[in-house]
């Protein structure tokens, strides 16, 4: 009898494990080049592999390229053979609604930027899975079909979210329209708001990142009354927890980094910096901010992590983590002035911290001392850029909003070795998987291999 009581008890642990196995199924073995999220594996924008292409055009080494309806400037988030994004289509035109009334920096009502519009359009949100070695649109869903809360500048998207998957699900973020998780056969897992998230009128940017079972946003909006930090069970969509923030609005993406063996979940701001406990949402420190609009993610390594911003004033700092309370006397290592840009994120290669402004010059600084190695580094034409910098190997690779990357040497002399180009406008990040740079343009998605 013990012996077939063991016999049965195995026998329901393995049924037991198989229903669990088809709600949550594991996920497909992760290739080591996966790009799972914002700025790839760990939100740095560099890629540990190599075997990319070197050289691209319209009608060279473009494997496929992909209509995508409707506008975003989310990037590609890839596992294994998957490819997600999201997209935004204007519909019905609505003009007797209106956006919320907006604060000035003087705090006063009425504020209105002049490059704010959108909100009298529905538009139908959408997330798109992709066949990574064919581009076939595998499916298409829409999260949400109606009239969007604020505004949006006439740049961004109602969609320049980047998503985040676990090999899963796939989760995408679209502020005030809500955070939204699918299998990947593109059935809707849960979804989860978080309220109405008003931003000056210029619209979503912030993407959601995971760290062990919670999806993590930051959700700092107008001048700070209603910011906060927020954590959801990534299986179920529950509110795990919520921190209160005083920052006011925001569009970079917090950073999951390690300060000394200890775990910390690190984010921007202009009027503080800080590091908190991601299990809990509590605060551990906090530094003094960007000053600037916080719209450059953070990216951490060497010890440090490197905080930037280039609206109002130009700065990029520095900063140690693994502090306790207000370290802002302590914890900044270095500071530097100029360089940055107001929408671009910088980029952590080797033993350099890379700058670039919104029209491509670029900065190499020595990561841990901030020592100037060059300053003005110009592409070989005039741009604009809103991509951020992407690595692999001894390359950065750089791309404007006419579509044109330019490759640039890494190392402490500027050095601009080709120029590529896919023909058609880009804003979104490059992404880098499968041997392959998967770039998002107004139109189509581009696989480069």
């Amino acid at each position: 009898m013990p012996l077939l009581s063991l016999a049965m008890r195995a026998i329901g642990m393995a049924l037991a494990a198989a229903v669990l196995l088809s709600v949550f199924p594991p996920p497909m073995r992760a290739a080591g080049d996966n790009w799972p999220q914002w700025r790839g594996p760990s939100g740095r924008g560099v890629s540990e592999t190599t075997g990319f292409p070197a050289e691209w055009a319209p009608d060279r080494n473009i494997a496929w390229k992909t209509a995508i309806a409707g506008r975003g400037h989310s990037s590609p988030v890839v596992w294994n053979d998957r490819i997600f994004l999201t997209s935004s289509i204007e519909g019905a035109h609505v003009p007797e609604h209106k956006a919320p009334d907006h604060l000035g920096y003087d705090l006063r009502p009425g504020y209105l930027h002049p490059d704010s519009v959108g909100v009298e359009y529905r538009n139908a949100l959408t997330v798109v899975a992709l066949d990574a070695p064919t581009g076939r649109i595998v499916w298409q869903r829409t999260a949400f079909d109606g009239l969007m809360y604020d505004n949006r500048h006439r740049k961004n998207t109602y969609a320049s979210s980047t998503p985040v998957t676990d090999g899963r699900l796939v989760y995408a973020y679209f502020e005030a329209a809500g955070l939204y998780a699918y299998d990947f056969d593109g059935t809707l897992v849960w979804k989860a708001s978080l309220g109405n998230i008003a931003k000056g009128g210029m619209g979503p940017g912030t993407s959601p990142i995971l760290f062990d079972d919670l999806v993590i946003v930051q959700a700092d909006q107008e001048m700070g009354a209603g910011s906060a930090m927020v954590a959801f069970d990534k299986r179920t969509g529950k509110e795990v927890w919520r921190t209160t923030r005083t920052t006011r609005r925001s569009w970079a993406t917090p950073l999951i980094v390690d300060a000394n063996g200890r775990v910390e979940l690190v984010a921007s701001g202009a009027e503080m910096v800080a590091g908190y406990d991601p299990h809990t949402g509590q605060q551990l420190w906090r530094s003094r901010g960007t000053e600037s609009h916080p719209i450059p993610s953070a990216v951490a390594g060497l010890g440090l992590v490197f905080f930037t911003a280039g609206s109002q004033a130009k700065r990029a700092m520095a900063v140690r983590p693994g502090g306790s309370g207000d370290v802002s006397a302590s914890a900044i290592v270095w500071s530097y002035r100029k360089g940055t840009a107001y929408v671009p994120s910088p980029i952590l290669h080797g033993d350099y911290l890379y700058l670039m402004t919104d029209t491509g010059l670029m900065t190499c600084l020595d990561a841990a001392t901030g020592v100037v190695r060059y300053e003005g580094g110009r592409p070989p034409v005039p741009a604009t850029f809103t991509s951020s910098l992407v690595a692999y190997g001894d390359r950065l690779l750089m791309t404007s909003e006419d579509g044109d990357t330019f490759v640039i040497k890494a190392g402490p002399v500027h050095e601009v070795l080709r120029t590529n180009s896919v023909g058609e406008p880009v804003y979104a990040s490059l992404a880098l998987a499968n041997r392959t740079i998967y770039i998002r343009g107004d139109k189509h998605l581009f696989a480069i291999r």
